[in-house]
């Protein structure tokens, strides 16, 4: 859900802004809970051999993109708003 998140201000302009805009207020907390959330799936499998790690490996894949994606964007708009 964050990496849907932000791509939503790509959205077509025929789309209402409250759609396009409200979602990226999320992507940092949706990217946090990704990553503990998949954290703990892989550390209750730790024993399991037959068990597949692949989506709780995803989710911390994608959640720390997330996150890594929302930092950039606030350390970019604070160096532009400090150089103005």
């Amino acid at each position: 859900m964050a990496v849907v998140a932000i791509g939503c201000p790509v959205l077509p302009e025929s789309v209402p802004n409250q759609l396009r805009y409200f979602p990226v207020y999320f992507v940092l907390p949706l990217g946090v809970w990704a990553v503990v959330s998949g954290a703990i799936a892989l550390r209750r499998m730790r024993g399991d051999e037959g068990a597949c790690r692949n989506r709780a490996g995803a989710g911390v894949t994608l959640g720390t993109v997330a996150i890594v994606t929302a930092v950039v964007t606030i350390v970019r708009a604070v160096w532009a708003l400090i150089n103005i």
